[in-house]
């Protein structure tokens, strides 16, 4: 049974995402598998893990792993393509067996609104009544997949939609100020 943690805290700058890379490093090494949800379209996480240092890496990144990051595998929910979504094909972190990355992407933002009107409207339009669950969807199979016994979420400091839905499937709750 995977063990979901999540850290949150509406400032920015507070640590969410250096805590997460730590503990995440530190879980690793004590052996359990460990996968780090870069939920934060700033995508500090991802880059760090990845070691990443501009926009062109990310751009390159994107070119040469479509569907390897958190937006593009939500794409055919959001798009109400009649395809199951499928796990990300996570990246292992490099010095630490065992810790993996689900990489974010900047546009993952684009997604809150449409998530948003899907709360309000899930019993009146069927187009939306997938999206509320297709991110706990998308990381519980990508967590299987990886037979992970941890997914730490770095969560962006807003309380909008797509937070509220990192929050649902979430055990736990680590509040860095």
């Amino acid at each position: 049974m995977v063990r979901v943690i999540s850290l949150f805290n509406h400032k920015g700058g507070v640590s969410k995402t250096t805590t997460t890379f730590n503990l995440g490093w530190v879980l690793a090494d004590l052996g359990y598998r460990v996968i780090m949800v870069d939920g934060d379209p700033q995508c500090n996480l991802t880059g760090m893990a990845l070691d990443f240092s501009g926009m062109d890496d990310f751009e390159e990144f994107y070119e040469k792993n479509p569907d390897g990051n958190i937006k593009d595998a939500l794409k055919p929910a959001f798009l109400s393509q009649p395809v199951s979504l499928q796990p990300v094909k996570c990246l292992e972190v490099s010095g630490r067996e065992n810790l993996f990355v689900l990489p974010g992407h900047v546009g993952f933002a684009e997604y809150d609104v449409p998530l948003g009107i899907a709360h309000e409207m899930t019993g009146s339009l069927q187009v939306t009544q997938n999206l509320p669950g297709s991110i706990n969807y998308l990381i519980q199979e990508t967590a299987k997949s990886y037979n992970a016994d941890f997914v730490l979420i770095d969560m962006s400091p807003s309380i909008n939609s797509i937070n509220q839905n990192l929050f649902m499937l979430s055990d736990y709750f680590i509040i860095p100020c």
